[in-house]
């Protein structure tokens, strides 16, 4: 059975992460946890208390998470009725982060789910800070973000953005092998910039791409840059109608981009199709 972790802050934005994998994985039973960290409520509450008064304070805020837990799962029962999956509720004061590495490392979570904002997201950021600093943690599992704005699609054709500076065997990268097996999709690599200037090293991982991806159906594309590298490949989603983009993330990763440039681009008005992001050890 997959394990699948969702954490929430109980938003609408989390809500559409927790019913889109829901719907990508409804062929098969999942064992999905529902996380909802209070740290931060912890904090900014007892820091102006005694001790007495702090441990009743987050006995409180267990019991609040509790309920809203139960009322999720029971949400998310009746909007996906056929399908047979599991969900189980976390509450804890300790932080999201933390928590979400240390169940992925015990208890052998396959992915990490997460609304691209959260209940106080701006709009015109692609990813919530929440949301960013989990993508800079995570280890050892893939995340799928969900922009609130998505409607469940089959993702039959799916975007895998590269600089071609490094060789990822996409043939062995589960998550996005998973899906193009599943729903039998074609993959689309997509590079921002003229193949005619890749050096040497990008030829040479362009040509291990194209080895590697042989029994799969597999289109290259090269495209201009426009205003950013996020503009560029948000337009190219669109004007394609991509149902995902996919991403591999490294500290040194061009993908870093992503997350400065938005902020002052409002490129998340049109960000409306899951980001999957591979974190790789360099």
């Amino acid at each position: 059975m997959k394990k699948i972790l969702v954490p929430t802050d109980f938003s609408k934005n989390a809500y559409a992460a927790l019913f889109y994998v829901t719907k990508l994985f409804s062929d098969e039973a999942l064992q999905i946890t529902i996380l909802h960290s209070f740290g931060e409520e912890v904090g900014k509450l007892t820091s102006r208390v005694d001790i007495g008064r702090s441990d009743n304070i987050i006995e409180k805020l267990y019991r609040q998470s509790n309920e809203d837990g139960e009322q999720l799962v029971h949400k998310i029962k009746l909007d996906s009725s056929k399908v047979a999956h599991n969900f189980e509720v976390i509450s804890t004061p300790a932080t999201l982060s933390k928590t979400v590495n240390k169940l992925v490392s015990t208890e052998g979570i396959d992915l990490v789910v997460m609304g691209s904002k959260g209940r106080t997201g701006a709009e015109d950021v692609l990813v919530g800070s929440t949301t960013e600093k989990i993508t800079k943690s995570l280890e050892g599992c893939p995340l799928l973000i969900v922009p609130r704005e998505v409607d469940f699609v089959i993702p039959s054709n799916i975007a895998f953005a590269t600089d071609y500076n490094d060789f990822y065997q996409l043939s062995k990268l589960r998550p996005i092998v998973r899906l193009v097996r599943q729903y039998n999709s074609t993959l689309h690599l997509v590079h921002v910039g003229s193949k005619s200037e890749l050096d040497t090293n990008q030829q040479q991982n362009l040509e291990k791409y194209q080895n590697d991806l042989t029994e799969y159906n597999t289109q290259f594309h090269f495209i201009s840059k426009g205003e950013s590298i996020s503009k560029t490949l948000h337009t190219f989603i669109d004007n394609n109608t991509m149902d995902l983009l996919a991403l591999v993330y490294h500290k040194h990763a061009f993908l870093k981009q992503l997350f400065r440039e938005p902020v002052v681009s409002r490129v998340g008005k049109h960000t409306h199709i899951p980001t999957l992001v591979i974190p790789i050890k360099k």
